[in-house]
């Protein structure tokens, strides 16, 4: 892990997050050092996805303040999303490699079509994913794993320096998943910034050095092996038996 001492890749604060009447974050504090992977974890409407949203400023707060890199979220060409893959049109008429290739479509503005450079790149990143051969495979034919790889493709033409995805894990089979972690392992070498919206808890130390414990409020966040603790899983999940009972094979 190549972290940059005493730099803060993602800073958020006092952000409150709210649909309607209802609020989905309420008051959240996180800093997210930069180089580091860092999963976001807990129950089901506890605004995981809402939190990424936000920093993305894909969805509206209510209060609040966000900084990349010490400079304000408009400054967003630092970051790469990967959506939760069930949100997109996989029945799309296009191909894998315009699919990843859209991921440099920030960097040429609306008026350049993307070239031989920018369709290079995106074979670069389908091999990174384990996925080269497939470049010319229409989209709708492909499984959920697949899909998933073709999505992190995308993000890593783009060449940000964080990236944040939502259940990247969701669905897919055992060889997606190693290679996801392995990708996501390379981009924390790098020094990259890797935030993960995870739900399996058993995985968290194995794949994660920061982790955020969440429901509506931030629990506590910071190093897997300080926050990472029965009492916050408790915290968070309400004393749930099948968390606790992950959470006991931390101590062994």
């Amino acid at each position: 892990m190549a972290t940059r001492e005493n730099e803060w890749a993602i800073e958020v604060e006092d952000l409150t997050v709210a649909y309607g009447e209802q609020p989905v974050l309420w008051d959240v504090d996180v800093k997210v050092p930069a180089g580091v992977k860092m999963a976001i974890v807990g129950p089901n409407g506890a605004g995981k996805s809402t939190l990424i949203k936000a920093i993305l400023g894909l969805v509206p707060s209510v209060a609040g303040e966000v900084r990349l890199f010490g400079q304000p979220l408009q400054k967003r060409g630092h970051i790469a999303y990967v959506p939760q893959r069930a949100t997109l049109d996989w029945d799309f008429p296009t191909d894998v490699l315009d699919v990843v290739t859209m991921g440099t479509y920030g960097q040429l503005g609306w008026f350049r079509r993307p070239g031989v450079e920018q369709r290079d790149r995106a074979i670069a990143a389908l091999t990174q994913v384990g996925m080269e051969g497939y470049h010319r495979r229409p989209i709708a034919q492909l499984s959920g794993g697949q899909q998933q790889r073709v999505l992190l493709a995308r993000a890593l033409v783009q060449d940000a320096e964080v990236f944040m995805l939502d259940e990247p894990f969701q669905g897919v089979d055992a060889p997606t998943e190693r290679a996801i972690v392995e990708v996501l392992d390379s981009l924390a070498e790098a020094g990259k910034t890797v935030v993960v919206v995870h739900h399996d808890l058993q995985t968290i130390p194995e794949y994660f050095d920061w982790v955020l414990l969440l429901n509506v409020r931030a629990i506590e966040y910071g190093p897997v092996a300080d926050a990472f603790s029965e009492e916050n899983l408790r915290l968070t999940f309400g004393g749930r038996v099948g968390v606790l009972s992950q959470a006991d094979s931390l101590e062994t």
